[in-house]
């Protein structure tokens, strides 16, 4: 069970040496039913120094305490920018970004559902078509993308199939609306500047570190059967035909979806290879 494994983990021992070399021991244990983020805010209590992940993409590594401030950050930001629990964000951002993995975390810390679009390859018409179906079939409410991977510029892309995003602002302070998919209010990149994307919201803006996620939303609702992922049916060019089963915070852990994310809660120290250019 999820609730069990994260308490086998979140009571792991924390040693603190003493000068003649014995651990004192510290046993800090998870919340019954918790969910992948409220587990993490608890590990971080216990070790906030340990680090966790390597990221070789921008050379970071993590520890517990920069995953838990960061995505406790970011899902303030998502629940104090208008979204609520069960809402749906739509990712396209490779496994080996560090700000999918504190996507994962932030969307379990707000109960938001999180879809994953495999990044898009060489046919950039089939990535289209797939983003398309996927925004069509997930309802999405926030698509979060690269600005560039694997030297594809993400922003024309989604601008091939959102052509409204070519010519809104954000100045006006005015939401994002589309006809094409009127749910969509939030189209977030993870670029460093505005060229060109004057409709869109950097990453970066949604981190808000009041440490107030309490009193935005109730947080003792959310628990291990809380969703947490969605999945897709694909058909063979990797285009999404229907939606899979949505998946609670129990059940990402146990089918290991994100390896990354299942790792930091064994906090298990692992290197995320993979590289990506920055435009």
């Amino acid at each position: 069970m999820f609730r069990n494994s994260l308490t086998r983990l979140g009571r792991s021992t924390v040693q603190r040496w003493t000068a003649v070399s014995r651990p004192a021991v510290t046993r800090v244990a998870v919340r019954a039913m918790a969910t992948g983020g409220a587990a993490l805010a608890d590990l971080k209590a216990a070790s906030p120094h340990v680090d966790v992940v390597r990221y070789e993409h921008k050379n970071r590594t993590w520890s517990l305490n920069h995953v838990d401030y960061y995505s406790t950050a970011m899902a303030i930001g998502f629940i104090d920018g208008g979204l609520r629990p069960s809402d749906v964000i739509l990712s396209w951002l490779p496994e080996h970004f560090s700000e999918q993995m504190i996507l994962q975390f932030a969307c379990s810390k707000a109960g938001l559902v999180l879809y994953t679009l495999k990044p898009a390859g060489e046919d950039t018409a089939a990535a289209q078509d797939a983003l398309t179906a996927a925004l069509t079939l997930t309802k999405a409410n926030m698509l979060v993308t690269p600005e560039a991977y694997n030297d594809l510029n993400y922003i024309r892309l989604v601008h091939g199939v959102i052509p409204e995003l070519r010519v809104f602002t954000q100045e006006k302070g005015l939401p994002f609306v589309t006809p094409r998919f009127p749910h969509l209010r939030y189209p977030v990149h993870t670029g460093f500047d505005q060229l060109d994307k004057e409709a869109w919201l950097p990453y970066r803006y949604f981190l808000v570190p009041s440490d107030n996620l309490d009193k935005l939303i109730d947080t003792s609702k959310l628990t291990d059967k809380t969703p947490l992922a969605g999945t897709f049916e694909l058909d063979a060019k990797g285009i999404p035909t229907k939606l899979g089963p949505t998946l609670t915070n129990q059940q990402v852990f146990e089918k290991n979806i994100w390896p990354t994310y299942n790792s930091i809660l064994q906090k298990k120290f692992h290197d995320v290879e993979g590289i990506g250019n920055i435009w």
